[in-house]
């Protein structure tokens, strides 16, 4: 009976480790079948929230694709001062051609040559302008421009453009797109209704530009030129022409004796002239007219690349006398015709040239009479 008794227990024994086995199988099955479905859920998990990045990503990308910020030409206005620090500055004037607004993250400017001074040149370069709020040096303020905003100005403090040296200006947005622009502008870059660049003359290493935005004039305070293709024939004026140079193998320096000369309609004879000599690279208006000095200030126009003429350059006429710091006017109403008589140093050599160069109109009713 005892055997019988023990086989038993063992029969039962055994069927229920059998049991046990049976129900441990079924657990590590679900169990397996849980991992399954954990992986695939992270992994859908994984797709969306990639998905999800790769979307706005291209979102951004269309964003900054979208992005056309255009600076106007001259580039830089209201220039204030020639150099860097306190009470130095310009305004950049742009338009947003684009689909979406535009944020300036950082101006960066970079003297390429450097004629009038060395700032932002060689170790110096680039000179880096932030948002106002940042407390750096070179600052500015309207860094944000709105979608279809036409004309919009963007204030520079703390540094200026104005000392003759040819200036790479680059807009940085905070989309990391890179827009730019040369100061002074250079002629091979026709202005908007320019003519697509037909109105140029070019004689010896000189390109005179002479479209409506090239030829301008300055009365009292003004920093902003307008067109002199039609004038006030009362108050003083200081005319804006703007030049570069074409030969790749020197600059050019313009001598003291560079003048204008217009001759009215109306009458003959030289007491009928208006003559006006060239003018200190700083004079921007009657009210700040600076004599010109070859030897210490002179215009220095860069030597042009295989790309085209060099940075172009404004030159101030105004003063009655070579050398001198007062500014004339036309004096009646009438039409202009007007040479200019460039004399320079060229390869360490003295010549002169005299453009034809236009026809302008003055009047005492302007701009109603144009």
């Amino acid at each position: 009976m005892g055997v019988l008794t023990k086989m038993g227990l063992y029969r039962k024994l055994a069927r229920s480790k059998k049991g046990m086995s049976t129900i441990f199988g079924g657990l590590f099955f679900i169990i397996l079948l849980l991992m399954g479905f954990n992986l695939m859920l992270w992994g859908f998990i994984q797709m969306d929230a990639y998905n999800s990045v790769v979307n706005s990503m291209q979102q951004r990308d269309q964003q900054a694709i979208s992005e056309n910020l255009l600076p106007q030409n001259p580039g830089a206005v209201n220039i204030t001062g020639t150099g860097l620090g306190a009470g130095n500055s310009f305004n950049i004037l742009v338009n947003n051609l684009g689909g979406t607004s535009v944020s300036i993250a950082s101006i960066y400017i970079n003297n390429l040559s450097p004629t009038g001074s060395n700032n932002c040149y060689g170790a110096t370069a680039p000179c880096v302008a932030n948002p106002a709020s940042s407390g750096t040096a070179y600052s500015f303020i309207g860094g944000n421009i709105q979608a279809g905003e036409i004309n919009h100005y963007i204030a520079v403090n703390g540094i200026s453009v104005g000392d003759g040296s040819g200036y790479k200006v680059v807009l940085s947005t905070t989309r990391g797109r890179l827009f730019s622009f040369y100061y002074p502008w250079p002629v091979s870059t026709p202005p908007p209704g320019g003519g697509n660049g037909l109105f140029v003359t070019n004689i010896g290493p000189l390109s005179i530009y002479f479209d409506f935005k090239s030829f301008n004039f300055t009365q009292g305070s003004q920093t902003v030129s307008n067109s002199a293709f039609c004038m006030p024939s009362t108050g003083s004026v200081v005319f804006w022409v703007k030049i570069a140079n074409t030969a790749t193998d020197s600059t050019v320096k313009l001598k003291a004796q560079t003048m204008m000369q217009m001759q009215p309609y109306s009458a003959n004879g030289f007491g009928q002239f208006v003559r006006m000599w060239i003018d200190d690279p700083a004079t921007r208006n009657p009210n700040n007219v600076v004599a010109y000095n070859e030897a210490t200030n002179p215009y220095i126009l860069p030597a042009a690349t295989a790309s085209g003429p060099g940075p172009s350059v404004i030159v101030y006429f105004s003063a009655s006398s070579q050398g001198g710091s007062d500014a004339l006017s036309m004096g009646r109403d009438d039409n202009w015709i007007t040479f200019i008589g460039f004399y320079y140093i060229y390869r360490g050599k003295a010549q002169g040239q005299t453009i034809p160069f236009m026809d302008f109109r003055s009047l005492t009713n302007y701009p109603a009479g144009c």
